[in-house]
């Protein structure tokens, strides 16, 4: 078996590259001090890291494992255990910019030997999404490299260490070798990079809300964006909005459990409170007297800025042991020079229903409503509550991610030219930021389905007559995305019939509904009605209130008796499982159909 090695490899750290996989940019307000931060730390760095490579060839295969040594990711945990958390991450950067340098090495070594031995590279496979993790196990056999360890979970140990195989082919014009971002199933990279396009974050909501003197920042910490918010005696003034940086660890809240209870959790912490003191600073410039800070967010992201112990959340019965509001300054809460401001960050219901449904529900005085009425937040989990100042019922719907264009073959998040709105009649379509179509979002797939039902090109049980549906040259909606959206609307619409249920009342019961969020803020409810995610009774009564999560904190740092209302609301509020409920499978079958 041939058998090639890289030692002894001297790694040049871009520091331009490294600033900027931390969103890191010249003229960003913590530039200067992340800067200094990497100009002390690179000496020590670069002693630690010891690059070492090997690729093992074996029946046109090569097996690839790549480290760094455990001395630097030992130096990375010292920041963490102490508290430094900014300068734990740029250790992790800089090492992942040595490891990507040293892969890219050993990929030129191997392109020369493959010219002069007549092969090539057809294909890079990695675990787990190319192959099973179990893999990495036979890679780290058969490369035999002294130093790396493997988990009983196959994760290798020290933390950075790289592996993958490589397929080979008898064409030595075809290399096929490099690391693609896109498609790298290493989640926890902080060079990753996968976000497509600029994101359209929901800022505004429904309530006007001042403060007498001073200023204070709002933040809603969301699973995919962070919103801030400066607050004066002239109101709302000034807007931040930026990508949640975890996404890097996946997509999804469970992903990032799985993270934190794999030993990430002090990285997905200090990254959420670098980007909450960057946000800050940017928008609080030329504004001195800011007298408070309020957050909310869900559970999920509660405790991940946090840095609380995810094990309970992440299995079932899925707890949330940390439910309280949480009172402390910002320089306690973040890793370095931030001001001692008050913070207060909102505690949630359950592990699903959070304290960005609680701030919901505050800024819509749940807490004083008569009648009944009903909050729903829809998204890969639909939140909802019915209710009123006496009695509240919560739930969570997993809806899955198809409201956000998951799953969809044409489908993507709300980003620039996705289609948010469908017209087949006029043969109109509309997208955000009014540019070239890339993909259809949540919003515009509901459109297109209330138009495909209306013009028979699809029957109440979801057949689509004919093999796809061509809306733009580059959009095309089939058979499984009509399916992926039934199971999603059938989960949301059986957990509003159930809570309509326990409650006592029916659709026409209901006095008031507000729809949260950004894709509550886009949805057509006539569309949303005739499809049936929503009653028909609902048409009428129903309002878009934005993201109300930002909008509670706003409303928390404008009045007086905030902390006793929320209180009132947590105490009054009870949450069901959706899925131990007698009726949801029964409720969920029948509401398949569009009706």
């Amino acid at each position: 078996m041939k058998r090639i090695e890289i030692k002894d490899f001297k790694v040049k750290i871009n520091k331009e590259r490294v600033l900027k996989s931390l969103g890191c940019f010249e003229g960003n307000s913590v530039y200067t001090v992340v800067s200094d931060y990497f100009d002390e730390l690179l000496k020590p760095v670069t002693d630690l890291i010891s690059p070492f490579a090997v690729a093992a060839f074996e029946d046109m295969t090569a097996y690839c494992l790549l480290t760094l040594g455990a001395e630097i990711s030992d130096y990375s945990k010292s920041f963490f255990d102490k508290g430094e958390g900014m300068r734990g991450l740029l250790v992790n950067a800089m090492a992942d910019e040595c490891i990507f340098e040293t892969d890219k090495a050993l990929g030129a070594k191997i392109k020369l030997i493959g010219a002069l031995d007549g092969f090539g590279v057809e294909t890079r496979l990695a675990a787990p999404e190319d192959i099973p993790l179990s893999e990495q196990k036979t890679i780290l056999e058969k490369t035999g490299v002294n130093g790396v360890g493997i988990t009983d979970a196959f994760m290798y140990t020290p933390v950075k260490t790289l592996g993958y195989i490589l397929k080979l082919t008898n064409d030595k014009d075809v290399f096929r070798a490099e690391h693609n971002c896109a498609e790298c199933p290493n989640t926890d990279c902080p060079r990753r990079s996968v976000s497509n396009g600029n994101y359209a974050v929901l800022s505004e909501y429904d309530y006007a809300g001042k403060i007498k003197d001073g200023a204070a920042v709002c933040i809603d910490i969301g699973t995919t964006t962070v919103v801030f918010e400066l607050i004066t005696d002239k109101g709302a003034v000034r807007t931040y909005k930026t990508i949640n940086p975890q996404r890097r660890f996946g997509l999804d809240v469970l992903s990032r459990i799985d993270a934190a209870n794999r030993g990430r959790g002090d990285e997905l912490a200090s990254l959420m409170r670098y980007t909450l003191l960057r946000g800050f600073n940017e928008v609080t410039k030329d504004f001195h007297d800011v007298k408070k800070i309020v957050i909310a967010g869900n559970t999920t992201m509660v405790y991940l800025l946090m840095n609380y112990s995810c094990a309970e959340l992440g299995q079932y019965p899925f707890r949330a042991e940390h439910t309280e509001t949480v009172k402390t300054t910002f320089d306690r809460l973040t890793d370095f020079s931030a001001p001692p401001v008050e913070t207060v960050i909102y505690g949630g219901i359950s592990a699903f229903v959070g304290g960005d449904i609680v701030s919901g529900l505050y800024m819509l005085d749940f807490d004083k409503l008569s009648g009944v009425n009903m909050f729903i937040d829809l998204g890969t989990n639909g939140e909802m509550a019915i209710g009123n100042g006496k009695r509240i019922i919560a739930a969570s719907a997993a809806a899955g991610p198809a409201f956000e264009g998951g799953r969809i073959s044409c489908g993507t998040g709300s980003v620039d030219g996705a289609v948010c709105g469908v017209n087949l009649k006029s043969n109109t379509i509309k997208t955000i930021g009014n540019k070239p179509p890339v993909g259809i979002c949540g919003t515009g797939i509901i459109e297109l389905i209330s138009e495909l039902l209306n013009m028979n090109i699809i029957d109440s049980t979801g057949f689509l007559h004919g093999k796809s549906f061509k809306l733009t040259e580059n959009i095309m909606f089939n058979q499984n995305d009509i399916r992926q959206i039934q199971t999603a609307k059938a989960a949301v619409r059986a957990g509003i019939d159930i809570l309509m249920g326990i409650f006592g009342t029916d659709s026409e019961g209901i006095s008031n509904v507000y729809l949260a969020g950004g894709f509550g803020h886009g949805l057509s409810v006539e569309k949303a009605c005739n499809i049936g995610i929503l009653p028909r009774e609902f048409m009428g009564k129903t309002k878009s209130v934005g993201n109300s999560a930002l909008g509670g904190c706003v409303k928390y740092c404008s009045q007086h008796g905030a902390d006793a209302a929320i209180a009132h609301i947590k105490e009054i509020s009870k949450e069901i499982s959706l899925a131990q409920c007698e009726d949801f499978n029964s409720l969920y079958i029948n509401n398949m159909n569009f009706t």
